[in-house]
């Protein structure tokens, strides 16, 4: 089947597809594989953050103890 000869999705069936084509991906991953997409994911969504913006999520979302406890681990 070429391109051309395909049918046209319509934009629920596109993300239909998105979603199975996901699914079959992350169902191939072992566990240190999704470990290593997963942080690169969130690391990406984070690239424009800057310290005050990381530090208010952390607080909001972790508490206070848990953002001392990660500033210990940066040299």
């Amino acid at each position: 089947m070429t391109i051309d000869s395909m049918k046209k999705l319509n934009e629920d069936q596109l993300e239909k597809m998105k979603e199975n084509y996901a699914s079959m991906i992350v169902e191939g991953m072992d566990m240190n594989s999704l470990i290593t997409f997963a942080v690169d994911s969130i690391m990406q969504n984070m690239e424009m953050w800057d310290q005050v913006d990381l530090t208010e999520e952390i607080k909001d979302l972790y508490g206070e103890e848990i953002l001392n406890d990660l500033l210990e681990y940066v040299d």
